[in-house]
């Protein structure tokens, strides 16, 4: 059965709610330049334009995860992907797992880039459902990952915008998930890091 526009909008409004009540947003939240709402308004899913003009780009949830600009992260697609992804960057977790969006076949695909382990993969669903139902489930790497990042803050602080917490040594070149090696640092700058030092380790 086809849903009426109503029937839509009010699916997008709730889903929009449930990721909120699991993922409270910080102070940091701002909504963006309507000229940036307008241009994301038939682009992109009708329920991540929602959420950004509801509450707005920002860390949600004591930073365990950050609704963010595509513009500053669409670089860290390039380079794991390749200059020609069409996938559009739209939240990071606090440990820098990198959750992107296109349009196949008429169908929202969404994907978690995972740098620690080097796997990209497809979660089920639309844009609805995953802000809805996969992230405030048990399954998401936000809620798998509330531990560690409880304890990240409290050795490392709050981060800052663009930040993201992660372990040194690499833990694809072997490193171990330790709190002695918890660091933190400008996220874009060290998925390029991990991406060519894993690179130059298997030449």
């Amino acid at each position: 059965m086809t849903q009426t526009s109503d029937q839509r909008a009010s699916d997008i409004g709730a889903a929009v709610r449930r990721f909120v009540q699991a993922f409270p947003p910080g102070a940091d939240v701002r909504v963006p330049s309507p000229q940036f709402l307008e241009y994301a308004e038939g682009r992109l899913p009708d329920a991540l334009v929602e959420l950004w003009r509801a509450y707005g780009l920002g860390f949600y949830g004591d930073q365990a995860l950050a609704i963010v600009d595509p513009g500053h992260w669409v670089s860290t697609l390039q380079v794991w992907l390749g200059d020609q992804v069409a996938s559009v960057p739209f939240a990071v977790t606090s440990f820098g797992h990198v959750y992107h969006y296109e349009r196949v076949d008429g169908r929202d695909v969404i994907s978690c880039l995972d740098p620690h382990f080097h796997t990209n993969t497809v979660i089920d669903g639309d844009m609805a459902a995953f802000l809805g139902e996969h992230l405030p489930g048990p399954s998401s790497h936000p809620r798998d990952l509330a531990g560690p990042h409880k304890g990240a803050r409290q050795r490392k602080g709050e981060l800052r915008e663009g930040e993201i917490y992660f372990f040194t040594p690499i833990l694809a070149l072997g490193g171990k998930v330790h709190p002695d090696n918890l660091d933190r640092g400008d996220g874009v700058r060290h998925l390029d890091l991990i991406h060519e030092r894993v690179g130059q380790q298997r030449r």
